[in-house]
């Protein structure tokens, strides 16, 4: 019975559809739905990517109000991991919100509006676009200061500020291009090959500044002076093995996050794109998991760059420390009472 209530609920599609997990890069027309997806499918994904811009939300909107303290700050180069947060806060509050609406209208069988299928597509690239860039900005200046360390130290504030609006601008830059790619300004292949050259640069550009730093790292040379006690000696040897670890351990974690989150959905999408015929080959499941793990990155990154910097995580339970504190003593008043 049940069974069969699943399938008066399902939606029957025409063949010349694409996926909305399908990223559709050639044309702004809305996709036509061409499978059935059972109720209890639709619900599962719709209740997976709540959860997901939910956990966006909480974890970029901690990082913000973090970084926000003067301590922190302070540092010129947090400002470039609270451009990386807001950009991740607008991927979770704004594209899979209208993601979410996306897939529902899909089910309906109902054609999407035009207008409201190319809001999503333009805040989808605007979004996830701002947040690589972010990514891909902060490895160049993670490498400019270890590599040249004293230099690093006079970069302006100018200069941050000039970081992050050419972050957001180069993102404005791909969103103008989908819409110039609408009006058939060039070629639906050229605007493809524009999405796939910023891509694959930005984890090239990443994967490269932190391999560099790794090896700068490890092959380092300890000069020590002589006049030093052995004690201190082996204290500062110790420290530094230990910095050395956790910085191996994050950059590590970060390209592997990056990797295993966007990755497959852009190598699925030119899959799809070459070969057009896979698209009605590939489940409706698969689109919607890689989407789903493209989405996850912006919730990653505030756990892989916040809590990795020791700074952060004493801000953070200091933060919650005066929480709890504050909420025990308005509970004693409130008995007193």
């Amino acid at each position: 019975m049940k069974k069969t209530m699943e399938n008066n609920y399902s939606v029957k599609i025409s063949a010349s559809a694409s996926y909305p997990g399908h990223t559709n890069y050639s044309s702004q027309r809305v996709p036509i739905q061409r499978i059935t997806i059972p109720l209890s499918h639709l619900i599962m994904w719709c209740v997976a990517f709540v959860l997901v811009a939910v956990a966006i939300f909480v974890g970029n909107v901690f990082t913000i109000a973090v970084f926000r303290k003067k301590k922190l700050l302070r540092m010129r180069a947090n400002s470039l991991l609270i451009t990386l947060a807001v950009a991740d806060l607008l991927v979770g509050t704004l594209a899979v919100p209208l993601y979410i609406q996306q897939l529902v209208s899909y089910w309906k069988g109902n054609p999407t509006e035009k207008t409201s299928y190319v809001a999503h597509m333009v805040i989808d690239i605007f979004t996830g676009f701002a947040s690589i860039f972010a990514l891909t900005v902060i490895a160049l200046e993670r490498l400019y200061a270890v590599m040249c360390p004293l230099k690093h130290r006079l970069i302006s504030k100018r200069t941050y500020v000039f970081l992050i609006l050419i972050v957001w601008l180069l993102s404005g830059i791909v969103a103008f291009l989908y819409f110039m790619n609408g009006l058939e300004v060039f070629k639906p292949k050229v605007f493809f090959y524009f999405i796939i050259f910023f891509i694959f640069s930005s984890l090239l550009v990443i994967c490269v500044a932190y391999v560099l730093i790794w090896v700068k790292v490890a092959l380092q040379k300890d000069d020590i002076p002589r006049r030093r006690s052995k004690c201190n000696e082996e204290m500062r040897q110790t420290k530094k093995k230990a910095q050395e670890r956790n910085l191996l351990t994050t950059l590590l974690i970060v390209t592997l996050v990056f990797v295993l989150t966007w990755v497959p959905f852009y190598v699925l999408n030119i899959v799809v794109f070459f070969h057009p015929e896979f698209n009605f080959r590939i489940p409706f499941e698969v689109f919607s998991f890689t989407k789903l793990l493209h989405y996850s990155n912006s919730f990653a990154n505030p756990i892989v760059y916040s809590i990795r910097i020791p700074r952060f995580t004493r801000s953070l339970r200091r933060c919650f420390h005066r929480r709890k504190k504050s909420l025990l003593i308005a509970l004693r008043l409130s008995r007193s009472l």
